[in-house]
């Protein structure tokens, strides 16, 4: 075999051999022939990747020993590139299991609402559900999912109150805010959709005003959306520029008392030049208050600021100044995914993904603010939260909690260790997920014989 096809074979078999899971499984897939599926739901990453899957040291020594010393060998002829494409992989590795990126809750009819990125699905629950420790899961009372869902790495859940209806933003790949009724169940059609920025994350809703609120990762900014909106119709505005502060902003949640919004980000930005009229992936042009895309990045001025929460009015638009700015070391703030505010308690929640934290402030604090309560601990159960909510009618704390394939409750006021009252999992207690969700770079770690995958 040519120099060039050893290093196309290793760079495909590792490409093949880690899968997402691009259409929704359920079941556990059965090995056929030589090719095996690994399911990884009961391994961390770190057991993960220490063994499974990792080419033999002797097929990459090879591969260096076959490498030309200078310059780019042959390319492969058609007939054998075609082949090597329909090479089946030697192993799958996939997390069979539902993982809640995001929640909301429905005290009107007791039910929990999760969005799951791993099966690209919306599963909904009993709110009073309780997973038995030794039992493997609770089943979801309903499910979405399928092509006909528009489905794909869900991470923004918001449950209309009057209606019930269920409003879910994709990240990524399919670029859409769907919206069923509160029975929807299967593969079946949202009733609407409608086309978002890339790489928006999270909503919230102005109910007086039937406004919605969506954060934008990648464009540092908050879109706003009649809550009606749908297919193509643009934005009402946005919130967006140098004096905004935003950062890769994650969560979002509005104070109906206050009509204050707030923001939470993760801290990576880049200067943009905003007289340039682009939009990321051309899918907002001509499009007026769409924001400017990352194609206005002024190259090289990429960097990495502190993690903050960024507050503004709800009818701010434009390059506006936040109103208050929660940022500095006595934070704790630690990949601030999501927040959520209790109007009458004047307080904010916000989880911390990389510190599995849940840390709360007054509404009000400004500054390098220590937070008033911080759940942390073995007892909480808290593995990198990436969703918080409260169910203002029954004074319940919800954390969904990505590393563990569960959702935790506790009493509002809860701090510190704190068990809680009620654990709904979609898989076994006590394991870790391997958190595989939207894999799209892989290395190969020679010395420890490792798979590194980022997310």
């Amino acid at each position: 075999m040519k120099p060039r096809q050893w290093v196309l074979m290793i760079v495909l078999f590792l490409c093949l051999s880690v899968a997402v899971g691009a259409l929704p499984q359920h079941g556990q897939l059965q090995p056929d022939g030589n090719r095996q599926t690994k399911m990884i739901g009961e391994s961390a990453p770190e057991t993960l990747i220490a063994g499974i899957g990792a080419p033999p040291m002797a097929l990459l020594q090879a591969a260096r020993q076959a490498a030309p010393a200078s310059g780019v060998g042959p390319r492969a002829s058609e007939a054998e590139r075609t082949a090597v494409a329909k090479r089946m992989p030697i192993q799958t590795l996939k997390d069979p299991r539902n993982v809640f990126s995001a929640i909301d809750i429905d005290p009107i009819r007791n039910e929990l609402v999760a969005g799951d990125e791993n099966n690209f699905s919306v599963v909904v629950y009993d709110r009073m559900a309780s997973t038995p420790p030794n039992a493997a899961l609770t089943e979801p009372k309903r499910m979405v999912q399928g092509e006909n869902t528009f489905l794909e790495y869900v991470c923004g859940i918001y449950v209309d109150p009057p209606s019930g209806d269920i409003y879910a933003i994709n990240n990524d790949t399919l670029n859409w805010m769907m919206v069923w009724g509160r029975d929807a169940k299967g593969n079946v059609a949202p009733k609407r959709k409608l086309a978002t920025p890339h790489t928006t994350v999270r909503l919230t809703a102005d109910e007086d005003t039937q406004e919605l609120f969506m954060t934008v990762q990648d464009d540092h900014a908050v879109t706003v959306f009649r809550k009606s909106a749908s297919e193509n119709d643009p934005p009402l505005r946005s919130i967006q520029g140098k004096a905004t502060q935003m950062a890769d902003p994650h969560g979002i949640v509005l104070n109906p008392k206050t009509g204050l919004l707030y923001v939470t980000n993760w801290g990576t930005v880049a200067d943009r030049d905003y007289s340039i009229k682009t939009t990321t992936s051309g899918r907002g042009d001509g499009k007026p208050n769409w924001p400017v895309g990352r194609d206005a990045n002024i190259a090289g001025s990429g960097r990495n600021q502190m993690p903050s929460i960024t507050v503004y009015r709800k009818d701010a638009k434009g390059d506006v100044a936040p109103l208050q700015v929660i940022q500095g070391p006595r934070t704790l703030l630690s990949w601030p995914t999501e927040i959520t505010v209790h109007p009458d308690r004047n307080e904010i929640f916000v989880a911390n993904d990389s510190g599995h934290t849940v840390t709360v402030y007054r509404a009000d604090a400004n500054g390098d603010a220590a937070p008033i309560r911080v759940l942390k601990g073995p007892k909480t159960m808290i593995n990198h939260p990436v969703g918080v909510k409260v169910d203002l009618k029954n004074n319940d704390l919800w954390v969904a909690n990505l590393g563990s394939h569960s959702a935790t409750v506790y009493d509002i006021t809860a701090n510190g260790d704190a068990t809680p009252k009620r654990v709904i999992r979609s898989g076994p207690a006590n394991n870790s997920g391997p958190m595989l969700a939207n894999a799209h770079t892989l290395a190969y770690d020679s010395r420890r014989e490792q798979i590194l995958a980022s997310n």
